[in-house]
Order: structure tokens, then sequence, then C-alpha cells
């Protein structure tokens, strides 16, 4: 028996309890679909839920968990199961090809399973599927083998042809409340006590996005440098601001400095709003956000706020990424 905690279980699962409760009903009465579709934000724990789904199918006790004991579950934790397989975008492409599909899953599919109960494909970021590629796959979600699973994990159920909509049973996984999210970095020592707010609230409902916070020191030095720009933008001219938005691009990347920049004005209109200290999510930064509050209106940091939103909705659209900072950042210095 594998030493240590089990992996793969349906406790691991954070939130969206009503729907384990219904995959496991599923479960317990064979019910189970051909095909699935779980969709939610990055790091929402589609790829956690696919693998506990797949792993409890496949054990030999045939529960509605999975036992870790038997040798099924045991070659699944170590990554080398025989009728479990994955698909992903080539590190190299941005998607899935037509030819991905045709030779890693239909020409896999004829074959039947080794050993367990299924055979089960695991399609990660399948929103990134091409058109030719979803219609390549369309003929075995409309005539798949009976022991054939499909697991398809999208951040952006849009990308989908109907026609693969509507042959596939809909799991949406949604954002976890910051409380839960909080407990959880509390629970399994990821973070001190007085950090574990922070991180939930950073993670904006994901815990996949909270555990890497948690455990990243990109994460705490980024967050260290906007707060530092922050502080001092006001007292910048203008060529000072646009220098400043040239140093954002490092960031270009990741996307997150921008959750801290609206975290910070969130916490200054609140603290003027409410002046109590105890609804500030920064606490370890109460000094600054107090001492600044003191040149700060209410409507000025609420178009701050806007600012920030306008600019992250811009960025999405692939508009031209020194602008956008430059604009925002200006607005930012704005009294």
């Amino acid at each position: 028996m594998m030493e240590g905690k089990a992996m793969y279980t349906f406790e691991e699962i954070i939130g969206n309890e009503q729907m384990i409760k219904q995959i496991q009903h599923a479960i317990q009465k064979k019910q189970i679909s051909h095909a699935y579709i779980i969709h939610g934000t990055e790091g929402s724990g589609k790829t956690l839920l696919a693998n506990t789904i797949s792993k409890t199918l496949q054990c030999e006790k045939q529960g509605i968990t999975p036992c870790n004991e038997c040798i099924s579950c045991h070659t699944f934790d170590n990554q080398n199961h025989t009728d479990i397989f994955y698909i992903s975008p080539q590190k190299d492409k941005n998607s899935i090809s037509v030819e991905d599909i045709r030779q890693q899953l239909i020409k896999n599919m004829e074959i039947k399973q080794y050993h367990y109960a299924f055979k089960i494909f695991i399609i990660e970021k399948a929103d990134t599927m091409t058109i030719q590629a979803q219609n390549a796959l369309l003929k075995t979600l409309e005539e798949p083998p009976h022991y054939g699973i499909i697991f398809l994990l999208a951040n952006n159920i849009d990308k989908f042809l109907p026609t693969i909509l509507s042959r596939c049973f809909v799991i949406k996984l949604r954002p976890i409340p910051s409380n839960d999210i909080e407990q959880y970095i509390i629970q399994h020592n990821l973070a001190q006590k007085e950090n574990a707010n922070m991180i939930a609230e950073y993670a904006q409902g994901s815990i996949g996005k909270a555990i890497e916070m948690a455990n990243s020191e990109t994460f705490y030095n980024m967050r260290e440098d906007i707060i530092s720009k922050l502080l001092s933008i006001k007292n910048k001219n203008l060529s000072e601001v646009l220098t400043m938005a040239k140093e954002l691009e490092i960031y270009k990347q990741n996307q997150q400095y921008l959750d801290f920049i609206y975290l910070w004005y969130r916490d200054l209109l609140v603290y003027i709003k409410c002046n109590d200290i105890k609804y500030i999510i920064q606490k370890d930064q109460q000094k600054n956000i107090i001492a600044q509050c003191k040149n700060e209106k209410e409507d000025t940091i609420i178009q701050k706020i806007q600012a920030v939103w306008q600019a992250k909705q811009q960025l999405y659209s692939n508009s031209n990424f020194q602008l956008t900072m430059e604009v925002m950042l200006m607005k930012l210095k704005e009294s």
C-alpha cells in the first residue's frame, strides 16, 4: 500500500459539494455519460475533478470514491495507468489539431481497454481544439464505444461547436468562496495566517491559483513591487510615469499584477467608507493604506478602480500593452 496521503479523492475538492454528490450518485447508479465538458476558470479544479472521477471509475472496488488500495488506484497515483490517456496542445503549439485528435484519441479509442472497466481520455485545454479537430471528435461522440469516456476540460465553453455541446454532459465549476480558500490555506500550512485571507482574495475563487501563489516567491516579489509603485505614483512626473508603464512589461504574461492594483484601491475605498481596518484585506499594509486615504477622495478611488478594470478588458482584447498601461497609470496618478 502507498504511504502518505492518497491522491485524487473527492475529499480534496473544495466547494461545489452539490455537484460532487450528483456525480457520485451517477457513479453509484451506473449512469455515467460517455462525454463530459468540465469548465471553469484557470485553477478552478477541472483536472483534479476529471482525475478523481476517472480514478473512481477504474477503481476495482467500484465504489463512489477511490479505495486507494487496489492496483488500479496505485497505478493511477503513480501516473502510469494503462487505460487513462491525456491529450493537450503540443509545447510548440497553442491549439489541439485534427491530427492530434485522430492519432491520440480516435485510433486509440478503437482498441478496447487493456484491463480495467473503461478507456478514459482527458483532453486538457479542450477549448483550444480547432474546428477541424472538433468535427473529427464529433463522430466518436455520436457513436462512442461502450467502454469509452471522454473528458473535455475548458476555461471557455463558448469555444465549442453547438454539436459538441449537445453531446456532452456539462459540469460547471463555480468560484470557491474566499472563506473556504482561506481555511484550506491555513489547514494545509500553505502560508502564515495573516497572509491567508489576502491570498484567498487574490485567488478570486480559484483554489489552484491560491496554492500557486502561496508557494510562489514571484507572487510576493510582484506584490511588493506593485505596491511600491502605487505608493510613489502621485509624486512622479509624466516622464517617470511612462517609464513605470514600461517597467510593467515584465508582467505582460502574468496579468495578476492588475489584481494587486485593483485590491489596493479596493482597500482604500473600504477604509474611506467604513473607517475601520478590520475590513481591509491587506492588513500588512494598513499603515500605508490609512496614510494614503488622507489624500484620496471616494469618487476618485472609484474612478481609479474603473481605470484598472478598463485596462484589464483592453488587454483581454489584445490592445497595445504599453499604451494601455500608460493610460491606466496616468489615471491612477490623478488626484
